[in-house]
């Protein structure tokens, strides 16, 4: 019995206790623990409450199993040691629980790479820095990013030699934060280099681009039909007074725009809303930033009726086409909207009786049930009896030759 207890694995509660007496055992050696204090560690460790009967039996099988020592400390108190077969067993355990908790630290580990300018530290004079229990005297440090993703500390002195040292991304931060703190320069850099001055930046001071930022949205504002950025708003944007150099350029050309003539577009806003809301994200526009653009500083054209009920036509027109229900649509559309008509007729109620008197060509290749939908479609504009109607006037690929219909060509008489 006692052999077979040695041979198995402890269970997931007595791991968690090997790992707190282990843990214990190496800041105070030999020290018997009161198992209430077990409890309490394992309890406010996150797993759980640890109820003290389950325990104290757990910790009977172990001693059975020779990982155990009980015994009452002064105070009668039950308390347990590890002996040196669960010293054995407990240490690795404990090393992995610290390298999973390391592990999960990490991943979530923000650090900030330290980047100083040339002026702030010089690479004339060696500077000691001690990383991982080692010192070196470099005047430059370099984070290395390789194309294949691994990182590493370029440590170069003046007589020009390198030293590399390996780490992952964390590792080699915390050593270039070690350089920076020193006094050393650092940088980042792309691939290795073979000596200290490859790769290095020419020096040109940094450009400010929102003039050409303000060039490209203003063509391709152009290409889109919307007029109305004028040299004053541009120099405004680009060379901004003190109250807005810290905004960014989007916010500076509204700031602008609320005090000058709303931009013009000779398109109606539903033709453009799509391609301006791409093109306003791709140049930096927030949400907000693009809604009020569109809103409140470009002035639509309007639609007249005619020209809604026309695009409302052919919206419906093209949805039956996508369900295979065609027709003369030119020849439906130049007489639903002709002049000869009542007035204040809509344009539903003339189509209405227009496909009463003439079915102008309504046909599909599909048969009659597969065509229902779309003369549901039909329906909800026109009603339910012309639907019907056209239900039997139609050239359906099942009918054939429907009697009283020579005026409503089938599709190879088009």
């Amino acid at each position: 019995m006692t052999s077979l207890l040695k041979d198995r694995q402890p269970s997931p509660l007595q791991k968690r206790v090997l790992i707190v007496l282990a843990a214990l055992d190496a800041r105070h050696p030999g020290t018997p623990v009161p198992t209430r204090l077990i409890e309490r560690l394992l309890t406010e460790g996150g797993h759980g409450p640890v109820y003290g009967p389950n325990l104290r039996a757990s910790c009977r099988r172990m001693e059975m199993a020779g990982w155990l020592r009980t015994l009452r400390a002064q105070n009668l108190q039950l308390a347990v040691e590890l002996t040196d077969a669960g010293r054995k067993l407990a240490t690795p355990i404990l090393a992995e629980e610290q390298a999973s908790q390391m592990a999960e630290q990490r991943a979530t580990e923000v650090r900030v790479l330290p980047l100083a300018t040339h002026s702030q530290a010089d690479e004339a004079d060696d500077r000691p820095v001690e990383l991982d229990d080692r010192w070196h005297l470099v005047c430059r440090g370099d984070y290395v990013i390789r194309l294949d993703g691994t990182t590493c500390l370029q440590l170069w002195n003046t007589a020009g030699q390198v030293t590399r040292l390996e780490g992952d991304p964390l590792q080699v931060a915390a050593w270039l934060q070690a350089c920076h703190d020193a006094g050393i320069a650092v940088r980042v850099q792309i691939n290795e280099s073979a000596a200290p001055e490859e790769g290095s930046p020419d020096g040109t001071a940094p450009a400010d681009l929102t003039g050409t930022w303000y060039r490209q949205l203003d063509t391709a504002l152009q290409a889109l039909g919307i007029t109305g950025l004028t040299e004053d708003i541009r120099l405004a944007v680009v060379s901004p007074e003190a109250s807005l150099r810290m905004l960014p350029a989007p916010a500076r050309l509204l700031h602008v725009l609320r005090d000058a003539d709303p931009l013009t577009v000779a398109t109606y806003e539903e033709d453009t809303e799509a391609a301006l809301a791409d093109l306003l994200t791709r140049a930096g526009f927030t949400g907000d930033q693009a809604q009020e653009l569109q809103w409140h500083r470009i002035r639509w054209p309007l639609m007249d009726q005619e020209e809604a009920d026309r695009r409302e036509l052919n919206s419906l027109l093209d949805e039956l086409e996508q369900r295979q229900l065609y027709c003369n649509r030119g020849q439906l559309t130049e007489i639903v909207f002709s002049p000869v008509r009542k007035p204040g007729e809509r344009w539903t109620d003339r189509m209405q009786w227009l496909l009463m008197t003439d079915a102008f060509g309504f046909r599909s290749p599909l048969s009659r049930d597969a065509g229902s939908r779309a003369l549901a479609i039909l329906a909800g504009y026109t009603g339910q009896e012309v639907a019907d109607h056209l239900a039997r006037v139609i050239v359906w690929n099942d009918a054939g030759a429907v009697a009283g219909t020579s005026s409503f060509p089938r599709p190879h008489e088009e």
